[in-house]
């Protein structure tokens, strides 16, 4: 899949209540899921010094138990507020072998972030209730479009979703999962 991903990610303190002021605007709860994600790098093309991200993403519903996985790469981000950037994701059969084929190739994991995500959809945009492995709580705003044209509609969108909730776009943050544990780390 070629897209845009427009997405904003704000840290936030009470996700419940934030969870039913999305309901109230008409947002409706889908799945709940455990994401692992796998990020990799290589010396022949450093993913990190591009500000790109390649990983493997294992997902597993907690209401069904079924597992899927999918490899995806991020591109750059384009602009200053949000974690806006093309996007290229497919499924996968087996993430272990997709490991060892990256890994024949040059490339090498180098961390991994582990979440529990709660999905709420209205129209094209997906809300994500993200409690983050080390991290804490945070929610993320995310619509895929076909083109970057549409990026600063669904921005403004995602700044009045925001605003309901009792958040400011203000306070997002454009760093990454990853780049946040790892900061940590150091």
């Amino acid at each position: 899949m070629d897209n845009f991903e427009i997405e904003v990610k704000i840290p936030i303190e009470a996700p419940e209540k934030i969870k039913k002021r999305l309901l109230a605007m008409g947002f409706q709860s889908c799945e709940k899921v455990i994401e692992e994600d796998m990020y990799y790098n290589s010396e022949y093309h450093d993913v990190k010094k591009y500000d790109e991200a390649l990983r493997i993403r294992k997902t597993r519903d907690l209401l069904t138990g079924k597992t899927k996985a999918q490899i995806n790469f991020k591109g750059k981000k384009i602009d200053q507020i949000s974690m806006s950037r093309r996007e290229y994701e497919t499924g996968i059969e087996a993430p272990d072998h997709m490991e060892k084929i990256l890994e024949a190739i040059g490339f090498t994991r180098v961390s991994g972030v582990k979440k529990i995500r709660s999905y709420l959809r209205k129209g094209e945009m997906t809300a994500c209730l993200d409690q983050v492995e080390k991290l804490g709580d945070f929610l993320e705003l995310e619509v895929l479009a076909e083109k970057e044209d549409r990026r600063e509609t669904c921005l403004s969108q995602m700044k009045e979703v925001l605003q309901k909730a009792g958040l400011s776009i203000e306070n997002s943050v454009r760093a990454s999962y990853l780049s946040m544990l790892m900061s940590k780390e150091t």
